[in-house]
């Protein structure tokens, strides 16, 4: 996961010109004198706040890694990144499409189970095993197919390419049900606070006969006018007292 950060860049011209401005000056005006220095001075100041206002600089986007905080893990996730992103550039090359397309699904689905590891704590527990063997393991793997590919045509090299490139498949389909088992986890939880609302507006008796398929919009304004029948009915109540 990373964030976009702006940061501003001030123009490097302001500086320039404020010391052309020393530079000739000194060789017009007897600098040595208090009174040439102190113009010189004041004009050199005087050109580098015009300049500035002329060449404000410029913001620039760059891109921050973000980490969970916890030092170990942190250090996988890292070494996870550059897992990843060496793989990226493996699929770039990679001659066969299907091939490149596999190792693209490795490196999607990894990348996606670093931000929810990220974003969901309790997701941590299980990236571990994630972060400390698979990551490494195909880290290791991708280096020898590289080396066999750089190997040439011998006959041991082709068939530890192959051997490599038919399991590639099999690990983007293991790595996206590890990333899809994380988001599971998070549905569980979205249910379970979906469940909860619907028992407090029931218990309140705010909650209305919806339908599972019913337009999102229609539901959020059935909930609304019950809480606004419960508020009128409370003035109401309050009223005749």
């Amino acid at each position: 996961m990373r964030q976009i950060q702006t940061v501003h860049k001030d123009s490097s011209i302001p500086i320039f010109g404020a010391a052309i401005v020393v530079v000739l000056f000194s060789l017009i005006l007897p600098i040595y004198r208090l009174w040439a220095f102190l113009l010189t001075a004041a004009l050199a100041v005087g050109a580098y706040f015009a300049l500035r206002v002329a060449f404000p600089g410029r913001d620039e986007q760059t891109e921050i890694e973000v980490f969970t905080g916890d030092k170990e893990l942190d250090e996988q996730i890292k070494a996870a990144r550059a897992t990843f992103k060496k793989f990226r550039a493996a699929a770039e090359g990679a001659k066969d499409e299907k091939v490149a397309s596999s190792i693209r699904r490795i490196a999607d689905a990894g990348e996606s189970v670093i931000e929810e590891v990220i974003t969901d704590k309790g997701d941590r527990s299980d990236a571990y095993t994630f972060f400390s063997y698979y990551t490494p393991t195909l880290d290791t793997l991708l280096n020898h197919y590289t080396g066999f590919a750089l190997a040439g045509k011998g006959e041991n090299a082709q068939e530890s390419r192959r051997r490599i490139e038919d399991c590639l498949d099999m690990v983007a389909g293991s790595f996206e049900k590890f990333q899809d088992k994380l988001y599971r986890n998070e549905a569980v939880e979205i249910k379970a606070s979906v469940d909860t609302m619907k028992l407090m507006l029931s218990t309140d008796g705010l909650r209305t006969n919806i339908s599972p398929t019913a337009d999102p919009i229609k539901q959020l304004e059935q909930i609304a006018t019950g809480l606004k029948t419960e508020s009128e009915m409370e003035s109401q109540a309050q009223g005749g007292h």
